[in-house]
């Protein structure tokens, strides 16, 4: 390498600037004495770590008199605290604003339904019409007072008014155009599956609604038709139904996709459906809309209870539909509901 190389070398190593952060001068903690960047930097982290402590503030074994240096700052969490109010620190300095921004965020997220949350709600709502369930339980309810007290227990009359009941949900299978638009196959198969629970539900929520069973002799009448213990059972079902109507709805169009089914056995093959991947979306978009109106309507607390309430009657109807099974004429009042659905949708199977 010759000189003249060098020389450039040397201009070009001449011409670089090299910027240097400015050191910044420690300082004392005002609080415990420690050397810092920030005169309260014992404060910050004192605070950070010990916020939990302020609803329920430490007692000092010394009466008050410890006197807070870098060296006994950790020994006395109630003195440095006192310290730390009496220099003006406060607990909401220290609230993250991003993570209050954040939590802002969700709940307003959910706080709000999307306009095509309210239009899946207004055909939900529409889809099952239980108006006319309460109507027939009025209207039962009115001619059995006017009937001489003898002539009350017409169990037929009952069974017919029950069975009704049931054949209401036949109308949440028929209007749902999620249903509809699954395969011939998948439709039948839900059909024969959740008919018994969705219309045992819609019955129960006719029945508590109507109060019906608080007669006396309707419900000796309904003890004779199905027994003492599905009776017993119904009534579990009925009372943790205490939800509002639009919420019902709901859990009885996720309940039409479920894929939840009493086990028996049986010497052929089981049928499984065809699309699961469609039918699991349409359950899960139910589920979250359900619980988007919970907290819409309530708040998050609410909704926990509902969606609990809403698992227990569903297992407490469970209990209903394996024991009532065993009688024949309520495994015939199902089977004629779903043969009168397929009709109606002109399902074949």
């Amino acid at each position: 390498m010759d000189n003249k190389s060098i020389e450039n070398s040397n201009d070009k190593t001449s011409s670089i600037t090299v910027t240097k952060k400015p050191n910044k001068i420690p300082v004392e903690c005002k609080i415990c004495g420690a050397p810092a960047y920030y005169s309260y930097v014992g404060v910050v982290t004192f605070f950070v770590h010990y916020k939990d402590l302020f609803k329920a503030p430490p007692k000092c074994i010394f009466n008050g008199n410890c006197e807070i240096n870098t060296f006994n700052r950790h020994i006395c969490s109630s003195c440095r605290l006192a310290k730390c109010f009496a220099s003006g620190m406060q607990v909401e300095m220290f609230r993250s604003s991003r993570t209050s921004l954040i939590q802002n965020q969700l709940q307003s997220n959910l706080l709000r339904l999307s306009i095509h949350d309210w239009n899946l709600l207004s055909k939900i709502t529409y889809c099952y019409d239980e108006n006319s369930g309460f109507s027939l339980a009025k209207c039962f309810l009115q001619e059995h007072h006017n009937l001489h007290p003898k002539m009350r227990y017409k169990l037929g009359r009952l069974n017919e008014l029950f069975l009704s009941f049931i054949g209401r949900a036949q109308l949440f299978f028929q209007n749902n155009s999620h249903f509809n638009s699954l395969c011939s196959h998948d439709r039948s198969l839900l059909l024969n599956n959740t008919m018994k629970y969705v219309g045992g539900l819609g019955a129960c929520f006719i029945i508590r609604q109507t109060g019906l069973l608080n007669d006396l002799t309707i419900f000796k009448s309904a003890e004779i038709i199905y027994s003492s213990g599905i009776l017993a059972n119904t009534s579990r079902v009925i009372n943790q139904l205490n939800f509002d109507s639009t919420f019902f709805k709901l859990l009885l169009a996720l309940i039409v996709f479920s894929t939840f089914n009493y086990t028996y056995y049986l010497n052929v093959a089981p049928i499984n459906l065809m699309d699961i991947k469609k039918v699991l979306s349409i359950q899960n978009m139910y589920a979250e809309l359900a619980w988007r109106y919970l907290i819409y309507k309530y708040d998050d607390k609410q909704a926990v209870v509902f969606f609990s309430s809403f698992i227990r009657s569903i297992f407490s109807l469970h209990d209903v539909v394996v024991e009532a099974f065993q009688m024949k004429h309520c495994k015939e009042m199902v089977k004629s509901v779903i043969e009168q659905t397929k009709k109606t949708i002109e399902l074949t199977e």
